[in-house]
C-alpha cells in the first residue's frame, strides 16, 4: 500500500488522436476529456480509464435574453455522460437511456458543469448519512440571479459528506467548461476534470529501545467531512470550483480498523485479511524505513481542511463531561510491548480506565482472521457484536488487544494535495484518545509522537504549478 515517490514530469491523459467515429450532423453534444494521471492507493482514486460516467449540468446565455423569466433554469440538468464504445479512452456521449443532449438552435454560449461519481454513488453505502436523511445530502442548488443585464450563475453541491469509512470513500472530481455550436460542433467539449479532495497517508517507523509495536487501524480526527462545493459563482468565476469556506464545516471522524478477508468491502480489492503492522527497531530504524499503516483501507480522502491541533491536557476545557474536540489529531490503534519481558503494556492490563479496547483472532503470519467482541463473562469472544456467535480458539490463533493512542496535529490541507505523514516511535507511545476516559493524558515513555509531513501534487500534471513539494514540518 505504499505509494511510490511522485515524478517531476508533467502528464495528462487523454485518447489517442484518430478519425472522429460520430456523424456530428446529429447535433448532439460530445466532450473530450482529460485528467491528469495520479499514483492510486485504491480503486476509488479517480484516473481517466476509471471515468465511465459523469454528470453534468449546462446553462444557455441566450435563454434569459429570449425570456427573461428562464435565466436560471438549466438547459439541461443533471445528465449522465457515459464512455462512447469504441471511441478512445475520453470521448463520452449522452447515457442512451436518457436519451441525446443535442445543441441549442439559438446557438448560444453553453456554459458545462460536470462532476463524478453520482449522488447516488457518493450517497450509497455512505455510512456517516442516516437512511432517514439521504435526500439531505448531495443537494443540486441552483442559486442564478439576473440584474439588468447581468447574469450571475451560482451552482453548487450541498451537503457532500464524506464517508467516515475510509475504505468507502469516493474521489471526487469536476470539470467546467464553456462551448457554442459553431466552435465545438465537429470536435466535442474539452473537459479537464481535477481533485477536490485531499489524500492523507500515514506511515510509521521507530528505533525504540522499549517497545515494539503492533499496529490495526489508524483514525483522522476532525478534518471536514460534511462541506458545500461551488462550481462557480460571482466570486469564482473562473469555473475551476471551490469549497464554501463562507461556513463552518462539519468537522467528525474518519478511520480504518484492519479487517478479516470476511468484513472486507474494499471495491476493486481481493477480500483478503489485514496484517498486523508491526515496528521493530531492527527494521523501522530510521526514517527512510517508514512504511504505511494504512492496512488494505487505502489513502484517506477528505474535504479540504484547516485546522490547528489538539492540545491535549492542556486543552481548558479537557475537565469538561462529555469532553469533546473539535481540533486535528490522529490516532493510531496499536498494542504497545516491553522489548526486556514481552508483555502487553499498552493497553492497559486489566483496563482499569475503562477505556475502548478493539480485539482480534490473529494467525501466526499475522493476518487478522476476525474481530472479537467480549462476552460478559471473562475470557469468553464472540464475532459479531451481537454476541451471538462464540468463537472457537485454537493453538494456531491468538487473541490480540489493541487501544487508540493519540498524536496531535496540525492541518493545512488543499485540493488536490497528498499529505504523508511519518510519525516516528521511537521516544514515545502517544496519548489517550478524545474519547477515553482520560483524555489527552500521557500512556508511557515521553509520550509525544514527533512527526514530519511530506506535501506533494496528488496528481503528475500540476507538479509544476507554484506549490512547493516535498515540505519537511517537524
Amino acid at each position: 500500500m505504499a505509494l511510490g515517490a511522485f515524478v517531476s514530469v508533467a502528464s495528462c491523459t487523454k485518447e489517442a488522436a484518430g478519425p472522429d467515429v460520430y456523424d456530428w450532423a446529429e447535433g448532439e453534444i460530445y466532450f473530450k476529456t482529460s485528467l491528469a494521471d495520479v499514483s492510486t492507493s485504491r480503486a476509488q482514486d479517480m484516473t481517466l480509464d476509471r471515468l465511465e460516467s459523469f454528470q453534468v449540468t449546462c446553462f444557455n446565455s441566450a435563454d434569459s435574453k429570449e425570456d427573461p423569466t428562464r435565466y436560471n433554469y438549466p438547459y439541461f440538468e443533471n445528465a449522465t455522460f457515459i464512455r462512447k464504445a469504441g471511441s478512445g479512452i475520453g470521448t463520452y456521449e449522452s447515457s442512451p437511456a436518457e436519451g441525446p443532449r443535442e445543441w441549442p438552435a439559438n446557438s448560444g454560449l453553453l456554459r458545462f458543469f460536470a462532476y463524478s461519481p453520482s449522488l447516488s454513488v457518493m450517497t450509497d453505502g455512505n455510512s456517516g448519512i442516516p437512511d432517514a436523511d439521504r435526500s439531505k445530502y448531495f443537494e443540486l442548488i441552483n442559486n442564478t440571479t439576473k440584474e439588468a443585464d447581468k447574469l450571475s450563475i451560482d451552482y453548487r453541491l450541498c451537503n457532500v459528506r464524506i464517508n467516515p469509512d475510509i475504505a468507502r470513500q469516493y474521489d471526487f472530481v469536476t470539470a467546467a467548461a464553456t462551448g457554442e455550436r459553431w466552435k465545438d460542433f465537429g470536435s466535442g467539449v474539452e473537459l479537464a476534470f481535477s481533485h477536490k479532495l485531499s489524500q492523507v497517508e500515514l506511515r510509521a517507523w521507530g528505533a525504540s529501545s522499549e517497545y515494539d509495536f503492533e499496529i490495526a487501524g489508524v483514525r483522522i480526527g476532525n478534518p471536514v467531512v460534511e462541506g458545500t462545493f461551488i462550481f462557480a459563482d460571482d466570486a469564482n468565476p473562473d469555473l475551476h470550483g471551490v469549497w464554501d469556506t463562507s461556513i463552518e464545516g462539519v468537522k467528525d471522524k474518519v478511520e480504518y480498523l484492519f479487517q478479516s478477508s470476511a468484513d472486507s468491502h474494499i471495491e476493486g480489492v481481493p477480500a483478503a485479511g489485514d496484517r498486523i503492522f508491526k515496528i521493530h527497531s531492527s527494521e523501522h530504524s530510521a526514517v527512510e524505513s517508514a512504511a504505511s499503516i494504512m492496512g488494505n483501507g487505502g489513502c484517506a480522502m477528505v474535504i479540504p481542511t484547516e485546522n490547528t491541533k489538539w492540545e491535549g491536557i492542556n486543552d481548558p476545557n479537557i475537565g469538561t463531561t462529555p469532553y469533546k474536540t473539535d481540533r486535528m489529531y490522529f490516532s493510531i490503534l496499536l498494542r504497545a510491548r516491553e522489548k526486556a519481558s514481552g508483555k502487553v503494556i499498552y493497553p492497559y492490563p486489566g483496563n482499569p480506565y475503562g477505556m475502548k479496547v478493539i480485539y482480534y483472532a490473529v494467525d501466526k503470519s499475522g493476518t487478522i482472521i476476525s474481530r472479537l467482541y467480549p462476552g460478559e463473562e471473562g475470557g469468553i469472544f464472540f464475532t459479531d457484536p451481537d454476541l451471538q456467535n462464540p468463537f472457537e480458539a485454537s493453538e494456531e490463533v491468538e487473541i490480540m488487544d489493541f487501544g487508540w493512542a493519540a498524536v496531535p496535529v496540525d492541518a493545512d490541507w488543499k485540493a488536490g494535495k497528498k499529505y504523508i505523514y511519518t510519525l516516528d516511535y521511537s521516544e514515545g507511545i502517544g496519548v489517550h484518545d478524545p474519547e477515553d476516559p482520560e483524555p489527552g493524558r500521557p500512556i508511557a515513555g515521553e509520550s509525544s509522537i514527533s512527526w514530519g509531513v511530506k506535501v506533494s501534487n496528488w496528481d503528475y500534471a500540476q507538479e509544476n504549478d507554484d506549490y512547493t513539494p516535498d515540505l519537511e514540518v517537524p
